[in-house]
């Protein structure tokens, strides 16, 4: 059987991708503790993330359809290694603010730019991967939270963990761009048509929203919460993290034996109801394994949030399947996004857990998903430029 190289090199930038992100996530505690920071300061920081992702993932619709996907995450992915190790040398509140900026900025472009490149895949061996290859960002994840909770536990300086794990990064990334395929794209004309999301896609767009916003608050502030409220030592917050990376990577690499079984709207309904159900023992309980295990859940419920709403985005016949990806990911991805900063200033007012509490409603949002999915369809709109 002849090897779809495209395919694994995706893969690798998928767990690239992932990786880099279960570095930052494991490292937020660390971060708080190692310059003294409060809910309101590291809210700031992950705003300042928000805000470089806000500059970036606008543009790559426009820079994928004129350059392709292939251009985009090439240079996407080198930035992205970059801000990583850019990071390790954040030694101030400061700096660390800049450093964040700039990594969102980097972290939005790869984002977009490698799930047009699945679309591409997909058209190119003409049989769907989204599920394998967010189960690869969830791998991706639990690598980078794992070691650096073994890194941390043996006294390993956060400098070092993030460099070394840029470099290997790096090394992956240089590896496999030349392996990626370049999509068939409409020709440039000077007078062109803009076409505005349609309602279904909008209500594709606000559960990918929720969705998200619940698994980056998750990534950003649950080995926070086990550090701050429950007392866990930094390895063993670190720890409780990749365990719920490990729950979310299996639930995605399900994925694709699930779709086959049920439909889409039982896979979301179940998914929001896992989210509120898991995080909602994390919060209530006083027992750390008790936690832990309530994350497990919600990693299961999380897993294919994304998954689905993606090839659902996809068979929009009325942008087509690039730009409606593009557009989904750019409002799914935002809240992704703006979820940790929106945390932390609850944080600073009704304190940790109870802002922590939006998880749980973002995860019955998304379990009432499908009855907004099952709402008549408005025709969209095409308004000439």
């Amino acid at each position: 059987m002849r090897i779809q190289w495209p395919k694994w090199a995706l893969a690798i930038l998928f767990l690239v991708d992932g990786t880099g992100f279960g570095l930052w996530a494991a490292h937020v505690p660390v971060f708080k503790q190692s310059l003294h920071l409060g809910n309101g300061d590291l809210s700031r920081v992950l705003l300042s993330l928000v805000g470089g992702a806000i500059i970036t993932m606008p543009l790559m619709g426009h820079l994928i359809e004129r350059f392709g996907s292939r251009t985009v995450v090439r240079i996407a992915a080198i930035l992205y290694v970059a801000m990583l190790a850019g990071l390790a040398q954040a030694s101030s509140f400061g700096l660390l603010v800049m450093f964040a900026m700039l990594y969102g900025g980097a972290k939005g472009a790869l984002d977009v730019s490698v799930n047009a490149q699945a679309i591409a895949v997909e058209q190119h061996y003409g049989r769907s991967s989204m599920s394998l290859l967010q189960g690869c960002w969830s791998l991706g994840g639990l690598i980078g939270a794992g070691m650096t909770s073994v890194l941390l536990k043996h006294g390993v300086p956060l400098r070092w963990n993030l460099s070394m794990g840029a470099i290997v990064l790096g090394v992956a990334v240089l590896a496999v761009l030349p392996l990626l395929v370049s999509e068939e794209r409409r020709p440039h004309h000077r007078k062109t048509r803009f076409v505005c999301p349609d309602v279904s896609l909008l209500r594709l767009a606000l559960i990918a929203f929720f969705g998200l916003f619940a698994e980056g608050a998750i990534g950003d502030w649950a080995a926070v919460y086990l550090r701050s409220n429950m007392g866990a030592s930094l390895s063993l917050a670190a720890a409780g993290y990749a365990t719920y990376a490990i729950a979310m990577a299996s639930g995605r690499f399900s994925g694709d034996w699930l779709t086959r079984r049920f439909s889409d709207k039982a896979i979301l309904m179940g998914s929001g109801l896992l989210i509120a159900i898991g995080f909602g023992c994390t919060l209530v309980s006083h027992s750390l394994v008790v936690a832990i295990f309530g994350l497990v859940l919600t990693g299961v419920g999380v897993a294919n949030i994304v998954p689905v709403i993606m090839v659902l985005a996809g068979r929009n016949k009325k942008m087509g399947a690039g730009p409606a990806i593009s557009a989904l990911s750019t409002i799914g991805y935002f809240g992704f996004l703006a979820g940790p900063p929106l945390i932390g200033w609850l944080a600073v007012m009704v304190g940790l857990g109870w802002a922590l509490g939006m998880i749980v409603v973002a995860g019955l949002i998304v379990a009432a998903g499908p009855v907004l999915l099952s709402m008549k369809k408005e025709e969209s709109v095409e308004v000439s430029v």
